[in-house]
């Protein structure tokens, strides 16, 4: 399929997020660093079945919006945090929702119970 040529240039040329506004990284190693890192995502990208590829996709475009930590830390701290700080925590909070999501897939599959994931699955990862 010539769209997903396309669709696996595009994710492997995209920039991380937290890479933004760098200061006083002008080393000579980087970009050879940041072009041997991309042609590995590459050949590892280019490997991918069209399901996965969905779901590498997916993941790439997820993110928890930082205005919504910004709101929880202020909540629950009582203290306006940075935008570094707000950066942080949502890569922490998807880091954490991937854990939370493949484990509830491997419970799900030891009870062998099929389709989406139940709230009561991921429930009793974390005694809910």
């Amino acid at each position: 399929v010539s769209g997903e040529g396309a669709t696996e240039a595009q994710i492997a040329a995209e920039p991380e997020e937290d890479e933004e506004g760098g200061e006083g990284s002008s080393s000579s190693a980087v970009p050879e660093a940041e072009t041997e890192e991309k042609a590995k995502n590459q050949v590892l990208i280019s490997a991918l079945g069209e399901d996965q590829l969905d779901r590498y996709e997916a993941f790439r475009r997820s993110k928890f919006p930082q205005s919504m930590m910004r709101k929880i830390v202020h909540t629950m701290t009582g203290v306006s945090p940075s935008s570094n700080c707000c950066i942080a925590l949502s890569g922490i909070a998807k880091v954490l929702v991937g854990q939370i999501v493949e484990e509830s897939l491997d419970v799900q599959e030891q009870l062998k119970e099929p389709g989406p994931i139940h709230p009561n699955t991921s429930g009793m990862l974390y005694g809910g």
